[in-house]
């Protein structure tokens, strides 16, 4: 398996992509894994989408929510593409649109309720997190082609625009999954309660120093297995989520007062400030630096 990394689609200050994808080059399909978030969307045609081992079928209309560290490739059902398999693939790391501060689950850590689908494939299956028809194809598709019009042009004002579509495109999609799996519990609910309780209490002390102990004793598990089910529901390590949650902060930080990148880095949890940026740009692509240039200019 191949693992893509953000610092490989993504300019400095820019950590977004989206392109439109024909599948005609079979012998480059591979099964991969990525370091950012990926919604994919199924412009045209019939394939299959392989996700952890499951196989399952596609066809237009289709949109995938696929999270951090996800084995899986979409894959037409021949190598001629006879039934013409053509998608959007919208790349982005959180950090892109965190700054908006949009009041939506997906915009405060993508945690909400539709990334959360697919985490439990033994439980529910695979399948797409939407499934469009005619009423609402033709308002995603046309939402689609104006992300990807304009991150072609790149002109003036190109990223700033598309922040805005992005948080249209997410917005629209946590509204119709919410409205379609209101009555539906989560298969582990109890379990999603205890890490929401969890990553409630990293938010408000992320400052500070956190032990995995001490989250797994406040939901009365042991360290293994609070580890495993974190994991489980949020796609990351317990360790990589205080990371995000620290460098979500600074960025807020660095576009909003006039401190140092140092003094910002300790007030955010850091004390070795290498270690902070190595961090920093690990998730969005770029330094402290680069992110406060970016939005001076």
């Amino acid at each position: 398996m191949i693992m893509l990394h953000s610092s490989d689609f993504f300019v400095e200050n820019m950590p977004f992509s989206i392109n439109r994808y024909v599948y005609d080059n079979y012998d480059a399909l591979h099964m991969h894994a990525h370091d950012f978030i990926e919604i994919v969307y199924v412009n045209r045609g019939k394939g299959i989408h392989v996700v952890h081992g499951s196989t399952i079928p596609v066809t237009e209309g289709d949109l995938f929510i696929i999270n951090y560290d996800t084995p899986h490739c979409f894959y037409p059902y021949d190598r001629a593409n006879s039934d013409g398999l053509e998608v959007y693939n919208c790349m982005f790391l959180p950090a892109f649109i965190e700054h908006l501060q949009i009041e939506l689950p997906i915009m405060r850590g993508i945690t909400g309720l539709f990334l959360l689908k697919g985490l439990y494939p033994e439980e529910t299956g695979y399948k797409a997190d939407l499934i469009l028809h005619e009423s609402l194809k033709k308002d995603f598709v046309q939402l689609f082609q104006t992300m990807h019009k304009e991150y072609e042009a790149q002109q003036e004002g190109y990223a700033d625009i598309l922040k805005m579509q992005l948080c249209e495109l997410l917005i629209k999609t946590y509204r119709i999954h919410k409205d379609l799996y209101r009555d539906q519990p989560h298969p582990d609910a109890y379990k999603l309660e205890l890490i929401q309780k969890s990553i409630q209490y990293m938010r408000s002390n992320f400052s500070n120093p956190i032990q995995i102990n001490e989250l797994s004793q406040q939901a009365l598990l042991s360290k293994s297995y609070f580890s495993s089910v974190f994991k489980k529901i949020t796609g990351i390590s317990v360790f990589d989520y205080l990371q995000k949650l620290r460098i979500e902060e600074a960025c807020k930080l660095l576009v909003e007062n006039t401190k140092t990148v140092t003094e910002i880095s300790e007030l955010v949890g850091y004390n070795d400030y290498r270690f902070f940026n190595k961090i920093f740009r690990k998730i969005t692509g770029m330094t402290a630096s680069a992110y406060r240039k970016s939005f001076s200019l």
